[in-house]
């Protein structure tokens, strides 16, 4: 079976990348993963202090409530699917786990983001774009708020 690998961090953009990979899972008859990668930096700052353990274990927590939210919301359209929690560096897991799971796309939302924010924090779905090995879908932010064109007399999906 085919598989789609969608990246959720709780944003608005990540939502609407998860209602469009839903639309894909339909008509590609696919099965979907969500995955929250969590910064490498937490899990090996938290073997520092004791304190960071217990804010890695909370980071845990909001990947795992996030997950179940995310399939909790999706359970009537796609009972099917799967979630991970990874952690390291956005990108590079989201490479990795496209080419070993060899899913045949991977979705992304994008925040729009200035200039000086991209250059200072860079762009997870840019940098995506570049390294993964297998087709990377950026949805933007702005088509969950509407602005953009949907095909007429399609009704978008509740997620």
């Amino acid at each position: 079976m085919r598989r789609i690998l969608v990246a959720v961090d709780g944003t608005q953009a990540s939502r609407e990348a998860a209602r469009t990979a839903l639309e894909y899972a339909s008509g590609m008859s696919s099965r979907v993963t969500f995955v929250h990668v969590l910064p490498e930096r937490v899990a090996e700052e938290a073997g520092e202090a004791p304190e960071f353990a217990d804010f890695e274990r909370a980071c845990e927590q909001y990947a795992e409530a996030l997950l179940k939210e995310t399939c909790a919301n999706t359970q009537s359209r796609h009972p099917g699917a799967n979630t991970l929690v990874a952690h390291g560096e956005p990108a590079a897991v989201l490479s990795e786990l496209a080419e070993e799971e060899d899913v045949v796309l991977v979705i992304v939302g994008a925040r729009a983001r200035g200039s000086l924010a991209r250059t200072l924090l860079g762009s997870v779905s840019g940098e995506l774009m570049c390294r993964c090995p297998k087709p990377v879908l950026v949805v933007p932010e702005r088509a969950a708020l509407g602005l953009l064109p949907r095909v007429p007399g399609e009704e978008p999906p509740v997620c």
